[in-house]
């Protein structure tokens, strides 16, 4: 993960209700197509999913 998924991991977990790249973006400094790379890699690893509209984080297993 990089430094920057890890930013809009955090901005998105910030955000309880989901995000869309082009409000979490401007808060992060970085531009729409630059979250949307970071999102769709998180997604991959499973740390967040896409309920349409919106980006969600996935909460960790609590033990």
């Amino acid at each position: 993960m990089t430094d920057r998924d890890a930013a809009v991991l955090a901005a998105l977990r910030a955000v309880p209700a989901g995000a869309l790249p082009m409000h979490l973006a401007p808060g992060l400094g970085l531009g729409v197509k630059q979250v949307s790379v970071s999102l769709q890699r998180l997604r991959v690893a499973g740390l967040v999913r896409f309920e349409a509209p919106r980006w969600t984080a996935i909460e960790e297993p609590r033990p």
